[in-house]
């Protein structure tokens, strides 16, 4: 067994001191992604060169262990905007029946009315509006009697239309958001299981590194904290170049059909899938922390669009390779229209769909970048300035 070398003590907290010290000092706001990026990867640099010298397996498994955290965090941002949503119907809701219940008041006050009115002008004991006509003394008498039922009867009858119709409206409206809320009580408990999953595979991890030294998960921990800094930032920067340069050595080498099978083609429509979108999202989360691989279209490693083809592929939906051609595939939807389970596209390093997703719900997807399988908040700023437009591939 290959003996593992420890830094001594006091040099783990002086480099571990040094860096918090320079983390005190760092300036809140850099004027731009590299200047945040030198700034963080120096903090980095130093805890990293004691974390390989200490353990190499270590080193490795850092990666997967921030995919998954920065997936559990964009699903509670998720979520939290899912229930958000939930409460503001529900209070919608309340409104409404706040509403009827007026309506239902007036209604009940102007019968009152009809009847006072009916009472306080014709004691006679006159029970019927023939009656009341019969009585008049002259046709001016009569013409009067008339005039005056006929208002009465046809603001009453307008009324008791109004309120129906206003009645049947805020049914209707109760019912949509009624099914509104069973939607999103749905998402929040789909996302909280796709959580869990996240969560438990995060403490299988936690689990393996629990077996080091005292002195290594000390060092462990300061690395993922200072390089999760640094990978953020630095994803944002390298995913154009790296598909930037996926796509130029496609050109080079002449084989983008290579890539994988069907690079053109690809489903023209949308698919009734057994299981539904559920089925596709809960897949597609088991390759979580997979890592990022041009050309990738397997378990072993995706690229972007690998990814979502073979996703699809395992609910019976063909789709091209790339994500230019898959631009082309199923029905374009509009982003206010999206639904769990569309295919969400974005320019990266050309004006083309050059990079894409799969949109589980509230602005979130998950996409194969150079970070490896990930959920990603399509509202952040590198994102949200970058969203190209979405197709549909699965059936209502």
């Amino acid at each position: 067994m290959k003996k593992i070398r420890f830094l001594h003590k006091t040099t783990l907290v002086t480099i571990i001191g040094v860096a918090l010290i320079g983390a005190s000092v760092m300036p809140v706001r850099a004027n731009d992604l590299q200047q945040q990026l030198n700034q963080s990867k120096q903090q980095a640099n130093q805890l990293n060169g004691a974390l390989n010298a200490q353990k190499d397996k270590v080193a490795g498994g850092t990666t997967q262990v921030l995919a998954l955290k920065q997936s559990v965090q964009a699903l509670n941002n998720s979520m939290a905007r899912e229930q958000l949503l939930l409460t503001k119907e529900q209070n919608n809701l309340k409104g409404l029946e706040v509403e009827q219940q007026k309506l239902e008041d007036q209604r009940q006050k102007n019968i009152t009315s009809l009847g006072n009115v009916l009472k306080s002008n014709y004691e006679d004991g006159a029970s019927t509006y023939l009656a009341v006509l019969f009585e008049a003394t002259s046709v001016s008498d009569f013409i009067d009697r008339a005039d005056k039922i006929q208002m009465v009867v046809g603001n009453y009858s307008k009324l008791q239309k109004d309120i129906v119709a206003l009645k049947e409206t805020m049914n209707n409206q109760k019912e949509l958001i009624k099914q509104k809320q069973t939607t999103i009580q749905d998402s929040i408990q789909a996302k909280a299981q796709t959580q869990q999953a996240v969560q438990q595979t995060l403490d299988e991890q936690q689990a393996v590194l629990a077996q080091l030294s005292t002195d290594e998960r000390a060092m462990l921990n300061s690395s993922v904290k200072a390089q999760a800094k640094v990978s953020r930032i630095q994803q944002l920067i390298q995913q154009e170049a790296i598909e930037a340069a996926d796509a130029a050595k496609a050109v080079k080498q002449n084989n983008v059909v290579s890539r994988g099978t069907n690079y053109g083609g690809g489903v023209a429509g949308t698919v009734k899938v057994s299981g539904g979108t559920q089925q596709i999202l809960s897949f597609a989360a088991r390759f979580l922390g997979t890592p990022y691989s041009w050309g990738g279209t397997s378990p072993g490693g995706f690229d972007c669009s690998g990814f979502i083809q073979y996703v699809y592929r395992n609910s019976g939906i063909s789709l091209s390779r790339t994500s230019e051609a898959q631009f082309n595939n199923g029905v374009a939807v509009s982003r206010s229209d999206l639904r769990p389970g569309d295919i969400v596209f974005f320019h990266t390093y050309s004006s083309g769909a050059s990079h894409v997703g799969i949109y589980v719900g509230n602005n979130t997807m998950i996409n194969s970048s150079n970070g490896g399988v990930s959920y990603d908040d399509m509202t952040d700023g590198y994102w949200g300035s970058r969203y190209l437009g979405a197709r549909r591939v699965v059936a209502p």
